[in-house]
């Protein structure tokens, strides 16, 4: 299967097998994918935590729901593993800190970009994912550890999808979204 292939059949899951565990050697070779991403100045301005354990995966579900109750992740409990991503400060070159006066300019593409590499090696595995940007960041630090002031960013839902069939992507055309060499 070449890469658009992947990218065409590869969809949000949101429904998961609940009675399958996912081993860690799969789990690995996901967090592999986002560890081999390319990032502004090699800063690589991430760190992962794997939670597949069944406490720490309620700790996780508790945490994906915020002050209010909102969640967008009502089928969190049937889950087999996430992980989350944290960014690190990034370190780049000094001249990229004199220009745009931000070490941390391109940390969030960075680490959305690890997070479509673990999605599509997850997909090659066998595996649905659905990514979280929803969470209560004190309930993260208090459960997980993470230093006050680091931020997670995204979390990532891992498992056994209940329906591993394609669908049909509904997108923009071509034409709509690319121009060459100039704006039009």
């Amino acid at each position: 299967m070449d890469f658009l292939d992947i990218m065409r059949r590869r969809k949000s899951c949101r429904a998961y097998q609940t009675d399958r565990t996912i081993p860690r050697e799969e789990l690995l070779k996901i967090v592999e994918a986002g560890r081999l991403t390319p990032s502004g100045c090699n800063s690589q301005p991430w760190k992962f935590i794997v939670v597949d354990s069944p406490e720490a995966k309620e700790k996780l579900c508790d945490a994906i729901v915020v002050e209010n109750g909102m969640t967008g992740a009502p089928w969190r409990h049937q889950v087999s593993a996430f992980i989350i991503f944290v960014e690190q400060p990034a370190k780049v070159m000094p001249a990229v800190v004199n220009h745009y006066r931000d070490t941390q300019r391109f940390a969030q593409g960075d680490i959305g970009a690890a997070c479509m590499n673990m999605c599509h090696e997850a997909f090659s595995l066998g595996l649905g994912t659905c990514i979280i940007g929803v969470n209560d960041q004190s309930k993260m630090e208090k459960h997980f550890g993470i230093p006050h002031g680091r931020e997670a960013r995204l979390v990532l839902a891992i498992g056994y999808p209940v329906d591993a069939s394609p669908v049909d992507k509904v997108r923009k055309p071509l034409d709509e979204i690319c121009c060459f060499n100039h704006w039009e």
